[in-house]
């Protein structure tokens, strides 16, 4: 008797070719990661330069750098004509160094992150992160620059839409718990003339959350206040809305019950708190993005995972908040809110 072998004479290539891409992932990574290092796009700016010219410029060998140039062209952030490149669309939107919406700080937040990364295999199998600095006064004062860089890169993109859904035409002081540098309050202070905006964090965090204030130019409107989500009250009875934004993915389902409800104690009745995060469907296996993002929590945090709606649910009923809703922002994250 004779057997087909369905496998060799049904290759499927589009497969074959998904599993290329997966594997080979990290190649599209470092050429982005080392474009970004050496700010290649912010010196294409300039105007269209050779690969020659471009080498002198950063001190590189020209046959190295027209092979990276190249490779840039073809994952479409640089363009080529005759010999010489300019920036894509997309490059000089936004890895354009000095302009508004520059994300190469989180670009190279995520390269900082590959050493980690690497050790996946431990963690799944320890089911502990390898190497961890839980609170960022434990870290290096020149990496936590880096880090609140890299989140007000990710939030610039985002500001103009948050905006937009979030209704705060009612509400005079707003209480960011650990907004880092800031930009959310910022942007919300700017867009409602009204509003009051705080921005609660760590010392080490509020020295560099000022520096985005002054910059602002809204420290009559913005101010800091000093504290520990974990350990502090946020006061009582005193805000009209509360902004927890990518705070919640860091801790345990009773930690963040813990932190939503000192955030309805210091709420007034009919304020809002306003949960900002990369949220899971109910299988957690999509969107993609949160997915993938919950092991990075795995690798970073204690006890950190990306949650779904039904949970965050949970921890604001239990909480005590009502009138509960979820708002999806095109970008990659929602909203949920709920109101004392």
């Amino acid at each position: 008797m004779q057997h087909n072998n369905t496998r060799t004479n049904n290759t499927n290539y589009s497969n074959i070719d998904y599993l290329l891409q997966l594997s080979c992932g990290y190649w599209k990574s470092h050429i982005l990661f080392t474009a970004v290092e050496f700010d290649l796009f912010t010196l294409i700016n300039k105007g269209s330069l050779t690969a020659k010219e471009i080498s002198q410029s950063i001190h590189t060998n020209e046959r190295a750098t027209e092979m990276l140039l190249n490779a840039l062209v073809s994952l479409e952030l640089l363009t080529k004509e005759e010999n010489s490149y300019k920036n894509s669309h997309a490059s000089n939107l936004y890895l354009i160094k000095g302009e508004s919406q520059y994300m190469g700080d989180f670009i190279h937040h995520c390269h900082n992150m590959m050493d980690n990364w690497a050790m996946l295999r431990e963690t799944i199998e320890t089911g502990k992160p390898v190497s961890i600095r839980d609170l960022p006064e434990e870290a290096d004062p020149h990496d936590l620059r880096d880090f609140i860089t890299a989140m007000h890169n990710v939030a610039s993109v985002k500001t103009e839409e948050l905006c937009r859904k979030i209704d705060l035409k009612r509400s005079n002081l707003l209480l960011d718990i650990a907004g880092g540098p800031g930009t959310y309050a910022i942007a919300l202070a700017k867009a409602n003339p009204h509003l009051h905006a705080v921005v609660f964090d760590l010392k080490h965090v509020i020295k560099l959350t000022q520096e985005f204030i002054t910059s602002a130019n809204v420290g009559d409107r913005v101010t800091t206040q000093e504290g520990n989500c974990m350990e502090d009250s946020f006061g009582k009875n005193a805000c009209d809305a509360i902004l927890v934004s990518n705070l919640l993915h860091i801790y345990n389902p009773a930690n963040n019950t813990m932190i939503l409800r000192k955030c309805w104690d210091a709420l007034k009745d009919g304020g809002q708190v306003i949960i900002h995060e990369f949220v899971l469907d109910e299988t957690r296996t999509h969107p993609q993005f949160a997915a993938l993002f919950s092991l990075n929590m795995l690798i970073g945090t204690q006890e950190g995972a990306s949650y779904s709606e039904a949970e965050y649910r949970t921890w604001l009923a239990k909480s005590g908040f009502k009138d509960i809703k979820r708002i999806d922002l095109e970008s990659n994250s929602t909203l949920i809110i709920g109101r004392k």
